[in-house]
């Protein structure tokens, strides 16, 4: 099961990467047209069709994550550390093609690279939020009884009230 994992999540993450480079082509026709403009923009508009692609990604391995634990499980933490590491790989490989774009140094490149961490940080906490739902929702899970419980004490409170009741019955006559 760890080896299958691993290989549809390097398998999510290398299509995603390809994905990257064509979406930045696009991106990049965009901000040639934006070049007069501000830099700002131009290193957003980079940054921001990296995300593009691997948000999406992200969600399918986190779903397939859900499918791999099958909830009564406890999470992986080692699968979560290769999450993780995929995520900032593919999002530094998607900055390093972004700023390959041209071999002159920019201003948008400098932006870009300053926009680097925080770009890891919004992949990151998005895989962290779906991390710490699902432990809430376990830990809600362990603290509340099922509907088979409650109705398997509620037999047996009624099976000790009904012996009590015979008991009391015999002792009395």
């Amino acid at each position: 099961m760890s080896v299958t994992f691993e290989a549809t999540l390097g398998s999510i993450f290398d299509r995603s990467e390809g994905e990257i480079g064509e979406r930045l082509d696009k991106a990049k026709v965009k901000v040639e047209a934006l070049q007069a403009m501000d830099m700002n923009r131009l290193a957003f508009t980079l940054t921001e069709a990296v995300e593009h692609v691997l948000t999406p990604a992200i969600d399918q391995i986190l779903s397939i994550y859900d499918a791999a634990i099958n909830r009564p499980l406890a999470p992986n933490a080692r699968w979560e550390a290769e999450i993780r590491t995929r995520i900032v790989k593919s999002a530094d490989t998607g900055l390093t093609l972004a700023l390959g774009f041209d071999a002159a140094d920019h201003v948008w490149k400098r932006l870009i690279i300053e926009e680097a961490p925080r770009l890891r940080e919004r992949l990151l906490a998005h895989a962290d939020l779906h991390f710490e739902t699902l432990k809430k929702q376990r830990k809600a899970g362990e603290r509340r009884p099922g509907p088979m419980e409650n109705a398997i004490r509620a037999g047996l409170f009624a099976a000790g009230l009904a012996l009590g009741m015979l008991v009391m019955r015999l002792l009395a006559g």
